[in-house]
């Protein structure tokens, strides 16, 4: 009799137990519930890293893409009034170039490519420079007024910067870059040298170019009037 109470009493424990797993009451132990909540959180920080990676990658891949851009549009834009100046004057600070040249309509005018530099503080961009030109006819004289249009903004370039890493920032990056506009050859020749750019996860993100403009109607015993364009 005993024994038919066991193997019922038994019997009744594991129909139990099967109605409990069939009703999803079997539960998990606090083990099994830890590791699973470490597995997710080891996926989840590999899932969000990817993606923080990838948004990096495709900003700073948007960044190099428009940097080139503009400088690519300045470039064409200050090639213009170089090319047909016929006198370059550089300003002794080095920050601008006042050109006599002509529109495209063949009209003498005065041109003058302003140069600001950006400021960096603890080795950073603080204020991005720009490339701004000036324009206004020859015959309107001094005093008259400017046409004003920004050719390049984020610009980097800087001749006294003090960056975090000197060896990537001045010698690789910016060494030969420090001054904007240069002349070679007398007034012949202007050297265009920008670094643009932005940051992506502190990190500076740039493009740059090194070209040079030939204002071809410089004549070597030319004798220009500049005080028009003052």
């Amino acid at each position: 009799m005993e024994e038919k109470n066991s193997g019922f009493s038994l019997n009744r424990r594991l129909l139990r137990a099967l109605r409990r797993r069939a009703r999803g009451e079997g539960g998990v132990t606090l083990v099994e519930m830890m590791v699973s909540l470490f597995i997710f959180a080891i996926v989840s920080t590999m899932f969000t890293v990817s993606i923080v990676q990838y948004l990096h990658s495709t900003t700073a891949d948007a960044i190099r893409t428009r940097s080139a851009t503009e400088i690519a549009t300045s470039v064409q834009a200050l090639d213009r009034y170089v090319r047909n100046a016929e006198g370059v004057e550089e300003a002794a600070s080095g920050d601008r170039l006042t050109l006599v040249t002509t529109d495209a309509d063949g009209i003498r005018q005065c041109a003058v490519i302003e140069y600001t530099e950006a400021t960096w503080s603890g080795g950073r961009v603080d204020d991005y420079g720009s490339v701004v030109v000036k324009t206004r006819p020859y015959a309107t004289g001094a005093g008259g007024a400017w046409s004003e249009h920004a050719v390049l903004t984020a610009v980097m370039n800087n001749s006294t910067a003090s960056t975090s890493d000197d060896s990537l920032f001045k010698n690789k990056l910016f060494s030969s870059l420090f001054n904007l506009f240069s002349r070679e050859g007398g007034t012949r020749v202007v050297r265009y040298s920008p670094v643009t750019g932005s940051y992506v996860g502190g990190k500076p993100v740039t493009s740059n170019t090194l070209t040079s403009f030939t204002a071809r109607n410089v004549g070597s015993s030319a004798s220009v009037d500049f005080s028009q364009c003052r």
